[in-house]
């Protein structure tokens, strides 16, 4: 008892020990994949989605026959006459041979929801990633804004410090001194909040990835990697063609017309009969082993679409010692009042019709995302580009206001506001390329593409 205690004290320490374990990113790609292989949810996700597509490609018991077996025992004891003992074994089997490819029907529309369940499977698992790696980039850039609020922290610390000796010196009016530390202040408080976040952000990635609070992150990636400018628009209508073709709610939508029409066609085809055919064997005496076996055999032909006057016919023959001993023939036709029938049918006819509009406008949603995507995408590409430019001019321009600020030209609170400018125009250049990088997967992930497969699709065009 007590070694099974200790081994299971050493297993709980090892894991304990490899989920705390530094882990170290140099990709986003790698980030996502580690965050996939840790996730039991997608693993018991993927099982089923696979499972689900046996069971479809499986589910052939409706072609298969039915069989039956039955065994009775009947003991009589009657008044003023013999006691009775009757056994009986009873075997049969029915086969549906025809009914107007309804059995198949049903078939391929529940194999094709099952491939289209794997294919929803498989871009949950492509958005799961791209959230991955879009917690990936927030939080290096999160990180890289700590860097920009520290190094203008750190400058206007300088700044502040030659003021205040400024000050002492009567260079500089303290009011002038007063209104640079608060917004000196205001800069401490800011990169101390940025700090906070970054250290929220790196707390909900390792909980994203199933990572251990007490792991070590390590991420080598540099977020000013090369961005490259890949505008979409000029292929919005190529991209929606690949996207409509391979959409998944779109095929569930056109498989669900399709099946909403065969199958009101196949009821309106009263003329069409459903064709089974039984056969069976008994055994029936007074003790074991019982012999004299009869055969039956019936063939059944059902006009069940008939809907008005469903009529049911039957021939059935008997077979005893290689002979004929029995031919039965018979029809049935249930008569009841329906004084709903023909409102049913233009009620059956508007339910396809409202079906096709939900397809048709399902289209036409899925059009309008995908073209606001791209125009979002493109948008904030141009504000990056924007940005990076104006940072060159700001660059340039903070040259010339130290050498003015150095000369007493120029207070030194302006220059601070300056570089405030600066630091806003670097953080909001992150943020421009890090929306499009996420707008980007999110077209690939319409379009069924891997990330980084679009844009060599687009240019290959």
């Amino acid at each position: 008892m007590k070694s099974s205690l200790f081994l299971v004290l050493v297993l709980c320490i090892v894991l304990s020990s490899l989920n705390a374990q530094d882990v170290t990113f140099d990709n986003p790609i790698e980030a996502a994949n580690f965050a996939v292989n840790n996730s039991k949810t997608y693993l018991l996700q993927k099982q089923r989605a696979l499972q689900n597509m046996k069971v479809a490609k499986f589910g052939i018991q409706d072609f298969l026959p039915a069989f039956n077996f039955s065994i009775t025992e009947n003991d009589n004891a009657m008044l003023l006459a013999g006691d009775t003992r009757t056994k009986s074994f009873q075997a049969s089997v029915s086969q549906k041979l025809f009914d107007g490819g309804k059995i198949k029907l049903s078939y391929d529309v529940n194999r094709l929801s099952s491939l289209y369940a794997y294919q929803e499977y498989e871009s949950t698992l492509l958005s799961f990633s791209s959230q991955i790696i879009q917690l990936y980039y927030q939080y290096l850039m999160q990180k890289q804004m700590v860097i920009i609020k520290e190094e203008l922290v750190s400058i206007a610390k300088n700044q502040l410090d030659i003021i205040q000796k400024e000050v002492e010196i009567g260079i500089t009016l303290e009011t002038d001194y007063l209104e640079y530390l608060i917004s000196y202040i205001q800069l401490e408080n800011d990169r101390d909040q940025t700090k906070r976040d970054m250290n929220t952000l790196e707390r909900r990635f390792k909980n994203s990835i199933e990572l251990s609070d007490e792991a070590k992150l390590i991420i080598t990636d540099n977020i000013y990697r090369e961005f490259i400018y890949f505008y979409y628009e000029p292929y919005t209508i190529y991209i929606w063609n690949i996207i409509k073709n391979v959409n998944t709610e779109l095929k569930k939508q056109n498989l669900a017309l399709e099946f909403a029409r065969k199958q009101l066609a196949q009821s309106r085809r009263w003329y069409v009969p459903s064709l089974s055919v039984q056969g069976g064997i008994s055994f029936s005496g007074d003790a074991y082993p019982l012999t004299e076996p009869k055969y039956s055999l019936k063939l059944v032909v059902d006009f069940s679409n008939a809907g008005l006057f469903p009529l049911s016919m039957s021939n059935g023959y008997g077979f005893e010692r290689d002979r004929l001993y029995s031919v039965t023939n018979s029809a049935s036709v249930q008569i009841a009042p329906q004084p709903a029938y023909g409102v049913q049918r233009k009620l059956a006819d508007i339910a396809l019709l409202e079906t096709n509009i939900q397809r048709t406008q399902a289209e036409k949603d899925i059009r309008e995302s995908v073209f606001e995507l791209i125009i979002t995408h493109d948008n904030n590409l141009r504000s990056a580009d924007a940005a990076e430019r104006t940072i060159k001019v700001l660059e340039k321009r903070l040259e010339f206001s130290r050498l003015e600020v150095d000369q007493g030209e120029k207070k030194r609170i302006d220059y601070l506001k300056e570089l405030i400018t600066m630091a806003e125009t670097k953080i909001s250049l992150l943020e421009y390329q890090t929306q499009s990088a996420s707008q980007e997967r999110s077209l690939e992930i319409l379009a069924g593409f891997y990330f980084g497969d679009l844009q060599n699709v687009c240019k290959n065009q």
